[in-house]
């Protein structure tokens, strides 16, 4: 037996808009789906005559506000989500640093968009903001380190810039700040840099061989590269280098190189002098038409770059051995060529060296060699002097 209840006739009038009859009553019923609070509005027409009862449905739809969250934005064009997956087409492919932005903004149960998504951007507070930090704390054991929640604050300001430049923000909420304690950047120093490349010279001549693979003069020119180019050892910067990329310049002699998966986006960045020879003592002058342009020119015999750089690693990680330079309280790795590169040109300028040139080319910031290099460094007798020299009172 039918329920009196149930549903006796039903007709649509449009997308998430009904009209129909129960058994129980004389009078139409319609319901409308609430794409904000994701349900149905069911309501009596108090009409008998169907058509009476349409041209009611109709005007309760258009007139109907969401009685949803009252910071869920109203359109789809407003929403978090909107700007979020703007910023993540925008960045995809960029770099491998925009590509775990992208990550931290569509991660399931505690990311960017499942946590704000459905959030109006012009009702977005700096302590909702606040809130979003303890709730990433919420469900773990331990609590996530001030620098990857400055990572996720980061990432919500690159969204709510894309507002501002809609006009839908004029101005930014204040960003809460965390608290970072910079990590120190292992580096060579001038000494330990001579026994390194001396060992890596020694290692090429006798053909050390780790896990299969046999040191040349090639890997030892690379690891010297890095400290004439300022290059990250990173699948968007030295191991992604092709032929391609570079050109070689004089007045003064230098390479200038396309960088295109750089940590913070694609530059141009020139070298050292010595850089060229390094360069230009790889290719076989018996080619006539010189390398192939797409091949890779580090290590190009792996056409897996993540093999190359793992490769390179335990290279590397051998030939430290080889120096005696194993420290695990003070840990080298491949990145401390570039951190050494740094230095060096910072001391052997003399003080001179413009900043903002410097970090350009090195795809860093000024503020990151303030912090990370000149605040580490011992002063040199040209800064003391300069320090020292008296000006006019």
């Amino acid at each position: 037996m039918a329920s009196k209840n149930g549903i006796t006739s039903l007709k649509q009038i449009r997308m998430g808009l009904y009209v129909y009859k129960t058994g129980r009553s004389k009078f139409w019923y319609f319901k409308y789906w609430d794409q904000l609070a994701k349900k149905y509005v069911r309501r009596s027409t108090k009409e008998v005559v169907r058509l009476e009862a349409l041209k009611a449905a109709l005007e309760f739809a258009d007139h109907y506000k969401s009685a949803g969250h009252p910071l869920h934005a109203a359109k789809k064009a407003t929403s978090f989500e909107y700007y979020a997956k703007k910023l993540m087409a925008f960045q995809k492919g960029k770099s491998k640093w925009s590509d775990c932005d992208n990550k931290l903004i569509n991660r399931s149960k505690d990311g960017l968009i499942h946590y704000f998504g459905k959030y109006d951007v012009s009702k977005i507070t700096t302590g909702m903001v606040r809130d979003y930090l303890i709730h990433l704390d919420e469900n773990r054991s331990n609590r996530l380190a001030e620098s990857t929640k400055s990572k996720h604050v980061i990432i919500i300001g690159k969204v709510l810039a894309l507002t501002v430049e809609d006009g839908i923000l004029n101005v930014l909420p204040v960003m809460p700040k965390q608290k970072t304690v910079d990590t120190p950047r292992h580096t060579f120093t001038d000494d330990e840099y001579k026994r390194f490349m001396k060992a890596a010279g020694e290692c090429a001549n006798q053909a050390d061989v780790v896990r299969g693979v046999k040191i040349t003069g090639h890997h030892a020119k690379m690891f010297r590269f890095i400290v004439h180019t300022f290059l990250r050892p990173t699948e968007g910067e030295l191991f992604g280098l092709k032929h391609n990329d570079i050109q070689v310049k004089s007045d003064p002699p230098h390479l200038e190189m396309d960088v295109r998966g750089g940590k913070n986006g694609g530059r141009v960045s020139v070298t050292m002098p010595l850089a060229v020879p390094l360069y230009t003592g790889e290719l076989n002058p018996f080619v006539k038409d010189g390398p192939d342009k797409n091949e890779y020119v580090w290590m190009p015999e792996y056409p897996n770059r993540t093999t190359a750089i793992n490769t390179a690693r335990r290279l590397f990680n051998h030939i430290l051995a080889e120096a005696g330079l194993v420290d695990l309280d003070r840990k080298l790795v491949p990145y401390s060529l570039r951190h050494y590169a740094i230095q060096a040109r910072l001391r052997g300028s003399k003080g001179q060296v413009n900043l903002y040139t410097l970090a350009k080319n090195a795809g860093t910031s000024v503020d990151q060699l303030e912090r990370f290099y000149l605040k580490k460094m011992a002063p040199t007798k040209e800064l003391i002097e300069n320090l020292q020299t008296r000006g006019s009172d």
